[in-house]
């Protein structure tokens, strides 16, 4: 088993469904040469999600054999939906460059934080309801569709007090420049102001 480096670093986008974490959470990301670790579910993957980018879509079969051989850190049980991240999928990479991220709600958030403790950094990217709800209906969800995304909402918002940060995402770019700063604080890789390395 991989023992953590005191520098490892695991950033958890969370927050409620809707308000933008993946797009931000996959732009930082991006921006800081992080590696992102995928969930596993038994859920029906959505026209709009790519299997493997998204979620691992996987059949009950098959989560029941890995939860059995003891691959996940913890699993979840969600409305009858089964949710799941491997352990040596966050240690190769954590082992590869000491820095990942993992987009997910409130619930494995806390199952990551409990794993990983110190080395566990949350943000919470949120956004009020009337902003979720336009936002969604101009992406073409069903109002059914819409309010099963909702039905978390107040678990997901009170969660955020238990982060270690919390932003509103009010303006994406903005929102992606901020976070980036805060994230770029826990990676230490001694920047300079300008962005260039120091000697």
């Amino acid at each position: 088993m991989y023992t953590l480096d005191e520098k490892d670093k695991i950033i958890v986008f969370t927050g409620p469904y809707g308000a933008g974490r993946k797009t931000v959470a996959d732009m930082v990301g991006e921006t800081l040469g992080m590696q992102r670790v995928i969930p596993y579910t038994t859920r029906n993957r959505r026209s709009v999600e790519v299997d493997g980018q998204d979620y691992h879509f996987v059949t009950e079969e098959e989560f029941t054999r890995m939860k059995r051989n003891q691959e996940f850190i913890e699993t979840l049980e969600l409305d009858t939906i089964l949710y799941g991240i491997k352990e040596s999928e966050i240690e190769d990479y954590l082992r590869e460059n000491g820095k990942i991220y993992l987009i997910l709600n409130h619930y494995g958030a806390e199952i990551v934080k409990k794993a990983y403790g110190e080395h566990v950094v949350r943000i919470c990217i949120h956004a009020d309801r009337d902003t979720i709800l336009n936002n969604q209906r101009r992406r073409g969800y069903s109002d059914e569709v819409i309010q099963c995304h909702l039905h978390y909402y107040e678990e997901e918002m009170a969660y955020k007090d238990c982060c270690e940060h919390a932003f509103a995402n009010n303006d994406l770019a903005h929102t992606v420049f901020n976070v980036s700063e805060v994230v770029d604080t826990y990676l230490n890789r001694n920047l300079i102001p300008d962005g260039s390395p120091t000697i």
